[in-house]
């Protein structure tokens, strides 16, 4: 078929329904070894956005047995965003898979409970005088004296209004702790202390631990400090010594080694990379020159950034690929053709667990064996998606922006050069990346017909500590104008015509600040759960984040209301989506309200959709439906095109 047949681009018709594409997106996050199987967690929409922990099971390959009963929902809110909130954990008596419980952080009350498979959980820390006053993350098993570390975060106040505290305990696994809240043991009431502590590890003999601390108003792709001190025999820190980091210097994910050698991930060398240290004579060793971030930023806690596997090699995730490096000649061979690392694990035998994806394929846990052997246990979707109908992406530098670019991708349907609508999507963060992996969500547009174009903009991670600081001092300045460029270039040379622009949190804020901005070259807008005031952010977020606009901005409250989108409302002119979930505590709902009523005061085209359930991003399956065909009955009233099957969006 030709591109003058048929219906314009943004109209072809799609087997990737929105209910489809979330049907696709099951969210695939943790891996760990127990015994001999690989276990994992994944989010379900179709459950509201449930965190299960499962594992392989039954005769048939794919068939998955969940460990938590339907009931429970594995999840911590330790900096909101959470992370890994479990840990296998070897059963009295046993230490094969058969013999292995689970200790996980229950949503509902955020206290730690264990349970075998088949069981019902039971508690192992106390219940916290405040609601979900008591938050854990970091779980590491101290198998020797039947105890669990932990990062634990103590609220004494609601919402963002208190104190936060947080230290390393430890919590016993006989269950004691639970009725008797002096059971759980501070292993850090001398220091050091810190706003932060995270990246919590135990040797392999259990005789030291590792982890790494920072301050307000650092975030932890700013400033940390990496710390290493002995554990005695009867569990007790010594004095702790720094290995790494300091002013200036971002060094995570400290751990040993098959040979007791500290390894820590540092980009005191311009990138993160893997460095061996010596706690005791402050000796280091890079242990590659590849210009590549071996890690990513501290959003989540508990993931891994690499796992030592046997023979001086490490598993690690160059650029979010996985590969293997050589320790000894620093050579870094790729892993398969995956293109993006969700999560990483290693077995003392030298067998590998990954949450991977690629440009071709969609999320996966898989595991890897000595002899190449490699099983898929899990994948984001149940079914496949239509081949014909998945886009073949290219990374590229688009006006010295780096973006990747998703061409409209249908069997029977042309666009013909400078006619595909194009939909330029800006990530959150702002400190973070573009996930090289295939969307369902994404090709629910370019099998439309759309262009999509992913913009890792200045400040974005994966290409050097120098890129990353870019947007220090400038944001809703630089992320605008990235985004800006990559449009206007993408429009200039063909690749699409008239263009749109969505993104999420601080990618909200870089769409309202776009359209807000005069001469910008976008249609309209959609921003989820957007930032719509900086002073209102920093006033009212919570405490992770309540310094972050110190590195971003600087201390001047006048230049953080310039550069708000709500400022400048009244130069809007170009329709707006708000997409905001009801119970977000980073990014309160009343900036999409003021946003809105904003719109409503300059008769501006505009719809404000709230998930009342829904909090700092969309989990259950019929938000993210209404999410998705929200934006594109918008992006087809904006552009002047018909988006059959899918409700009409009302625009005040």
């Amino acid at each position: 078929m030709t591109a003058a047949d048929g219906p314009v681009p943004g109209s072809w018709p799609s087997p990737i329904d929105a209910h489809a594409a979330v049907a696709a997106g099951r969210g695939l996050e943790a891996v760990a070894w127990a015994g001999d199987e690989v276990w994992w967690s994944e989010g379900r929409p179709t459950e509201n956005g449930r965190v299960v922990v499962c594992r392989a099971g039954g005769a048939a390959p794919g068939d998955v047995e969940d460990l938590l009963p339907a009931d429970w929902n594995a999840r911590t809110r330790v900096h909101e965003y959470g992370g890994t909130s479990w840990i296998p954990v070897p059963r009295a008596g046993g230490g094969a898979a058969n013999g292995t419980d689970l200790v996980f952080a229950e949503w509902t009350d955020q206290r730690l409970y264990r349970v075998s498979p088949g069981g019902r959980p039971e508690p192992l820390t106390p219940e916290p005088s405040r609601p979900s006053g008591l938050r854990y993350a970091e779980l590491v098993a101290d198998v020797r004296r039947d105890r669990l570390l932990a990062v634990r975060e103590e609220h004494d106040g609601d919402g963002t209004h208190g104190t936060v505290r947080r230290t390393v305990v430890a919590v016993p696994l006989d269950g004691s702790a639970a009725q008797d809240p002096a059971a759980v043991v501070d292993l850090l009431p001398s220091g050091p202390r810190s706003d932060f502590v995270a990246c919590l590890s135990l040797s392999a003999g259990g005789d030291a631990v590792a982890f790494i601390t920072w301050d307000h108003p650092d975030m932890p792709w700013d400033s940390t400090t990496a710390w290493w001190a002995p554990v005695d025999r009867g569990g007790a820190l010594g004095r702790a010594r720094t290995v790494a980091g300091g002013p200036g210097v971002s060094a995570v994910h400290p751990g040993w080694v098959s040979d007791g050698s500290l390894v820590v991930v540092s980009d005191d060398s311009g990138w993160w990379r893997p460095v061996v240290v010596d706690p005791a004579g402050g000796g280091r060793r890079l242990l590659t020159e590849l210009p590549a971030d071996f890690a990513a930023p501290l959003w989540v806690l508990g993931r891994h950034a690499w796992a030592p596997l046997p023979g001086g090699r490490l598993l690690v995730r160059p650029g979010d690929r996985p590969a293997v490096l050589d320790t000894f000649d620093g050579t870094v061979t790729p892993l398969d053709r995956w293109t993006w690392t969700g999560d990483l694990a290693t077995s003392p035998s030298g067998r590998i667990a990954l949450v991977v994806g690629g440009d071709t394929e969609g999320t996966a846990v898989v595991r890897l064996d000595p002899d190449g052997t490699r099983t898929v246990l899990r994948r984001a979707s149940d079914g496949d998606l239509p081949a014909g109908f998945l886009p073949r992406p290219s990374a590229r530098d688009v006006g010295g922006v780096h973006a990747v670019v998703y061409p409209p991708t249908h069997p029977e349907h042309i666009a013909a050069a400078g006619t595909a609508p194009l939909v330029v999507t800006v990530h959150g963060g702002p400190t973070a990346a573009h996930p090289r992996t295939l969307s369902a969500a994404t090709a629910y547009f370019t099998s439309r017909g759309f262009a999509v174009a992913a913009v890792d903009y200045r400040g974005s991670t994966g290409y050097g500590r120098g890129y990353r600081d870019a947007l220090r001092g400038r944001w809703a300045e630089a992320d605008i104008e990235d985004a800006m460029t990559v449009a206007r270039e993408l429009v200039a040379d063909g690749t699409a015509g008239a263009a749109v622009i969505v993104g999420g949190s601080a990618g909200g804020l870089t769409v309202l600040g776009a359209l807000t901005t005069p001469g910008n070259p976008f249609a309209g807008g959609a921003s989820e759960y957007g930032v719509a005031d900086l002073v209102a952010l920093g006033a009212d977020t919570h405490d992770f984040e309540s310094r972050y606009l110190d590195g971003l901005l600087g201390p001047d409250r006048e230049l953080w209301r310039a550069r708000s989108p709500l400022t400048h409302a009244d130069r809007l002119t170009t329709p707006v989506l708000l997409l905001q979930g009801g119970r977000d505590p980073v990014v309160t709902p009343d900036q999409a309200e003021a946003f809105a009523q904003a719109c409503r005061a300059n008769g501006v085209p505009h719809a404000l959709v709230v998930f009342p359930e829904e909090s700092h991003g969309f989990r259950a399956a019929a938000a993210r439906i209404t999410a998705l065909e929200s934006e594109l009955s918008f992006y087809g009233q904006v552009l002047g095109f018909g988006t059959p099957g899918v409700p009409r969006l009302e625009l005040s």
